[in-house]
Order: structure tokens, then sequence, then C-alpha cells
């Protein structure tokens, strides 16, 4: 499964979370060990630590920013591993069961697996003095329950997108204008449930984690006139270039990706996600330690920037600097608390785990009959 195949999922499918432990990350407790270090103690230098990312052009970026401003300050050299997500996620589970020491030290993942690896109890639970940029980043950067299992680096949302040569969406539309007949035949949603659970209940005035979501399910069914096609971002981006479909649910930084195509956030706000850093258990104090003192770097607002412009994500670091196409487009591309407050949907992970099964199911039942 590609990156891109499971960033649009939003949900946890495949990740087994012990009750007990889901619990516990739901409510602050963490399970995860932390370092035996002294407080303030600096230990040794490891020869090098490895970091797993995806292939470029997030591999570039953070080589060429964190990676290559960590090493000028520490000595220390950064390998990136682009081993898929979810293989390394098993083999790190696997060796902390076996007790063996985990073949990456730090992970960058989407955020739903960083909760996973907090509720299995295979990520630590950083030092906040170690990271001392926390204090420039949003509200979204760190997990709901306040705790510190994993850090996120950066955000991204899925708004509408469309040929305009074929379709024509305004600043300022609802949600709902995307149940007018006269798309009908002409619409992609996804086929998992966040892009579109998180405006409907938004649309309909409801709370995903307290109130009943059957309203939100009958109203995604009476889409269904209007949706040609389902699927991830590359068969997104096959359809819309292949006529199939005019509009469509996709990331931002997918529209990116092939020329013409223009985007649009309704006025209530767009699904919002995050990319996130979690270190594993079981590696030598040295290690976690220095691992922790990367990830401040990648927090940096030198290298948050280079987000901005090398992925077509939002950095977490509010004192970073958008990309130019960014600036004028804060309900796509929240950035400030102001924008992240009136126009970030932003997606709950534990909620999404804890109901994950039933909410894939009347999805798939709303979209497909």
């Amino acid at each position: 499964m590609s990156r891109r195949q499971f960033i649009r999922m939003g949900t946890l499918a495949g990740v087994s979370i012990p009750a007990l432990s889901l619990l516990a990350a739901a409510c602050g407790e963490s399970s995860s060990a932390t370092t035996t270090l002294a407080a303030g103690a600096i230990p040794g230098k490891p020869d090098k630590i490895i970091v797993r990312t995806w292939g470029d052009p997030w591999k570039s970026t953070y080589a060429d920013g964190a990676g290559a401003s960590f090493t000028a300050k520490t000595g220390i050299p950064v390998e990136f591993d682009v081993t898929g997500f979810s293989e390394i996620q098993t083999k790190v589970q696997q060796a902390v069961a076996a007790g063996q020491r985990p073949p990456v030290d730090a992970v960058l993942t989407i955020e739903e697996r960083a909760f996973a690896a907090a509720a299995q109890g295979i990520s630590v639970s950083m030092d906040r003095n170690i990271l001392s940029n926390l204090s420039q980043l949003s509200s979204v950067a760190l997990p709901a329950n306040g705790g510190t299992n994993y850090v996120s680096a950066s955000t991204y949302s899925q708004p509408l997108v469309y040929a305009p040569d074929r379709a024509d969406l305004k600043a300022g539309i609802s949600w709902g204008d995307i149940w007018d007949s006269k798309y009908e035949g002409r619409l992609f949603v996804t086929d998992t449930p966040s892009s579109l659970l998180m405006p409907v209940a938004a649309m309909l005035g409801l709370d995903v984690e307290t109130d009943d979501l059957q309203p939100v399910w009958d109203k995604i069914a009476e889409l269904r006139p209007n949706i040609a096609a389902t699927g991830d971002e590359e068969e997104f981006l096959s359809g819309i270039d292949g006529g199939e479909f005019d509009v469509g649910i996709t990331l931002a930084a997918t529209a990116l990706e092939a020329e013409g195509l223009k985007w649009v956030t309704p006025k209530e706000g767009s699904t919002v996600s995050t990319e996130a850093f979690w270190v594993p258990t079981g590696l030598p104090d040295e290690t976690t330690y220095w691992t922790q003192v990367f990830i401040n770097e990648t927090l940096a607002a030198q290298n948050q920037t280079l987000i901005a412009l090398n992925l077509g994500e939002v950095p977490t670091n509010l004192d970073a600097s958008l990309s130019a196409f960014m600036l004028d487009d804060p309900a796509t591309f929240p950035f400030t608390e102001e924008d992240i407050d009136k126009y970030a949907l932003v997606f709950p992970v534990e909620a999404g785990a804890r109901n994950n099964d039933e909410w894939q199911a009347a999805y798939t039942a709303a979209i497909q009959g």
C-alpha cells in the first residue's frame, strides 16, 4: 500500500490495538518506555541514526533540511530508510516483543500510525526538555491527550479538487452544493470515511466523537447518484485526467501533481490530518536521546519551511514560512491558530481507532448501497 493510499484512509485499518493500551493512550497514560538516562545527562553519540520516511520528495526534504543541519551541529550522520510504513511498524513491534533492537531509530508516518504505536506501547514518551521547539508549534502538533509519544511535523487537508474546464466551484461554496443534481455521475469520493465524515458532520452540526452519526451516513447515501468513482489518490489522478469525473475529494498536495487542476475548501472546512515522528522503545539510551535531538531539528522553523516548499504541506512551527501559493488560501492550508480554529476539521485519531470498523462499514454502505 502506498503512502497516498493510507493517508486518505483516516482510520486504523489492519492495526490491532489492545483495549487496555488504547484506553491508556486515550486517558493520557502512556504504556511506553522512557529513557533511563539521568535528568539533564547528555550521553555519548551513536555512529548514526536511521530515520524511516517515504521516498522523494520526503526523503530529500528531510535529508537536505533537518538531516544536514543535525549532522552539522552534532557530527552524527543520518540515514533514511524508505521501508513501507505498515511494514516498518510491524517490524518494530516484532523487535520490541522479542527484546531486540528495532530496525530504525525514528519513524515518520501519518498520525494514525503514530497513535497506534503509542497505544501498542512501542514508542517512547519523548523528553520535552530535548524537544525545545515544541513551544513554537501549533495546537495540532501534539496528541490530544497532551502526551509526547509522537509529535506532528506537518498537516494536510482534503478539499474539493476539480478540472476548471469542466466544473466551476466558487469560493464560499458549501459541502452541500455537491449534492446538486448537476453533479450527477461527475463526482469522485475516497473509499474510506474521514474525507466526508468530518465535513458532513460539520454541515449537520454534529460532533463525531459524541453524537449519533446515523444522520451523517444517511446524508452521504443521498450523494450516491452523483458518485462516479471511489478510490485513492492515484485513482483520482487517473480518473480526472481521463474524464471519468470532474470533481473529487483528495489531498491538496495531490492536486499539485497534475497540471491545470484547481481546488476549493467549502465554508464548513475540510478534514485535516498530520504526519508525525515517533521513537521506538528498545533502543540504546544514547540513540534514543540523539534521535529526539534530530526530531527537534525537524521542528526548527527553517527546516519546516522546506516542508511547505517541497511537500505542499503545512508546517506545524508557527515561525516557519508558507509557500506563496498557500498564503492566500488559509482554508486549504490552515497555519495559524486562528486558521486552524476556523477551517480545520481535525480528524480525531482516538475516536477513529475506537470506531474504525463501525465507521468504515457505515460509510461503505452509504456510498455503495
